[in-house]
């Protein structure tokens, strides 16, 4: 089984990509826990960050015992890490030991290069490429296996394909 994690800013074409590879590679995809936790509890606080957390990687766990090839994951801990950056200048220490041990084969980094799509659910329309330049640090710090995935859809999807099939 290949570990396959999709990250980036909001509005970067995640969910759309996740879905899109799960199509063409006969898999489903782990759904991001954020949306549906802020989407009922609009007021979410640093703490709220690490239920969100845990419960993502419940759904990752529960995921793989289903998974034929490939486990599609549209979003992982270093996205909570980085959320909890930006929003309240610090991560608590559960969140950072979590995304240490966090461990995926590929990490898809999806470049904000269109326009930022509203959603009552995203709060940073603004910032997105410095986002982006965090995740890249981020995942250099930790030598992750990963791959900038830009441009139009077909081609985000090509590189994506070429990058997790070898």
């Amino acid at each position: 089984m290949k570990k396959i994690s999709i990250i980036g800013p909001e509005s970067s074409g995640k969910t759309t990509l996740a879905y899109s590879l799960s199509k063409l590679l006969n898999e489903s995809f782990i759904e991001e826990y954020a949306r549906d936790y802020v989407n009922k509890n609009k007021n979410y606080t640093i703490s709220s960050l690490e239920i969100i957390a845990q419960k993502q990687s419940e759904r990752i766990e529960e995921q793989k015992s289903k998974v034929k090839n490939f486990l599609i994951s549209d979003t992982s801990i270093i996205d909570i890490f980085i959320w909890s950056e930006i929003k309240y200048k610090e991560c608590r220490r559960k969140i950072s030991i979590m995304e240490k041990n966090e461990s995926f084969d590929y990490y898809l980094l999806c470049k904000p290069d269109f326009p930022w799509v509203k959603d009552p659910l995203r709060e940073n329309p603004r910032g997105r490429i410095k986002i982006f330049d965090l995740f890249r640090y981020y995942l250099d710090k930790k030598k992750a296996n990963y791959k900038i995935i830009n441009g139009s859809h077909s081609n985000r999807l090509l590189t994506s394909l070429n990058f997790i099939i070898k």
